[in-house]
């Protein structure tokens, strides 16, 4: 929603705030780790045999803020205190992913589903991802669940084989909160050899690890998973697993499905409108059938299922106009924003001209989606709105836009 996302940037930019020049790969000039006597006894006391001085580091850690405490804290998340080894990898999610608002308490959990676009990309210490895949053979179900969204959060591309290999054995965890977290993480972090193993867990005993693989079966566009996706919707339709398998369906977009989706957008469901449209717009579908989407644009009366078929257009060439002025609607804001992260590499131009929009949150939206394509035009229109934007909000999410794009070189 439009408030969540003004909260969430405003969050992000308090962390990031005063930014200054940037080199590649390099994290905020305010934000570097620079010695100081504050850092360097919380790292005496982070080394302490005593648990009381090394949770009291941890306080301060959590009082300073900032990523220069990640090096400490990746020394933290392997400590032999339970209690101190979550409050680490929550921390550690906390730095990346700003809770709406600025407030603290969120966890990694949520804190992953506010990434990836929530996410500040601070360069990941190496200490700091290796200390998350060995906690994600911890001993607690807690902790093994919490390093998983963490490490979906902060992990380096392409992530180690050690890293994945742990993610894949945490899928045949006891407790089925882990199952579900590493489901994610996996469908999250690309992982490719999760795609059988996942195609496996669609049929676990636990509804939610089924509705966490097939998601993460989705975001992997694994094709493989077509045919028991295909069979978890016909014998599931009307019920939430069935839903999960569309949508599934749609983020993969295999040409194979295109039949599926287009005898699904006159479904009495709303939600699986949605997903068929999002399909035939990922199978290409959509460049055949944009006559009909038009037209059928005007009878349709649920504004998800609407903005669903302006993605479809989009992705048949025609223009992202409904889909940019849906970045002002509290209702479908999110999903607009998806959709834009998604076209963004072919039409950063076009997204690039509402840099100039009276809205300053929509600007620092603009800014945000900009990040994420890679393209000469979007980092030419950062660079020019960087010192000229009158909104001192809107310039900070520029200058995380441009690290985000620095990052991608």
């Amino acid at each position: 929603m439009r408030a969540h996302w003004l909260g969430l940037f405003a969050g992000a930019l308090i962390a990031a705030a005063p930014i200054g020049p940037m080199s590649a790969g390099q994290a905020p000039a305010s934000q570097q780790p620079t010695p100081s006597a504050s850092l360097q006894q919380i790292s005496q006391d982070v080394d302490s045999p005593d648990a009381s001085v090394r949770r009291r580091a941890l306080g301060s850690l959590r009082e300073h803020g900032g990523p220069e405490a990640l090096p400490l804290l990746a020394r933290l998340i392997v400590d032999e205190e339970v209690g101190i080894r979550e409050g680490a990898i929550a921390l550690v999610a906390r730095i990346y992913v700003e809770s709406p608002g600025g407030r603290g308490g969120r966890s990694p959990k949520d804190a992953f589903e506010l990434a990836p676009i929530g996410i500040t990309p601070w360069p990941v210490p190496p200490d700091l991802q290796r200390a998350l895949v060995r906690a994600l053979a911890d001993e607690y179900p807690s902790v093994r669940q919490d390093s998983a969204y963490t490490l979906a959060i902060v992990a380096a591309r392409p992530l180690p084989e050690s890293a994945g290999f742990e993610l894949l054995a945490s899928l045949s965890d006891r407790d089925p909160n882990v199952r579900i977290a590493a489901a994610r993480a996996l469908g999250r972090l690309r992982v490719r050899e999760a795609g059988a193993p996942l195609v496996g867990r669609v049929n676990d005993q636990v509804l939610d690890v089924r509705l966490a693989a097939m998601r993460a079966l989705g975001d992997l566009r694994e094709t493989g998973a077509v045919p028991a996706l295909t069979d978890q919707f016909e014998f599931y339709v009307r019920g939430i697993a069935g839903r999960a398998a569309l949508d599934a369906l749609a983020r993969i977009g295999d040409p194979a499905s295109a039949p599926l989706f287009e005898a699904q957008t006159g479904s009495g469901y709303p939600a699986h409108r949605r997903s068929a449209y999002e399909g035939l717009a990922r199978t290409g579908t959509a460049q055949v059938t944009a006559p009909r989407i038009e037209a059928a644009m005007t009878a349709e009366g649920d504004e998800r299922v609407r903005l669903a078929m302006a993605f479809a257009l989009a992705s048949a060439g025609r223009s992202l106009d409904r889909i940019l002025d849906a970045l002002t609607d509290d209702d479908v804001a999110d999903q607009a924003l998806e959709y834009l992260v998604e076209l963004g590499p072919s039409h950063a131009a076009e997204i690039a001209a509402r840099l100039q929009d009276p809205d300053p949150v929509t600007r620092q939206q603009i800014a945000v989606i900009l990040g994420f394509t890679g393209s000469p035009d979007a980092s030419a229109a950062l660079q020019a709105a960087a010192t000229t934007d009158p909104s001192a909000e809107v310039r900070r999410a520029i200058q995380i836009a441009q690290l985000r794009l620095r990052q991608k070189k």
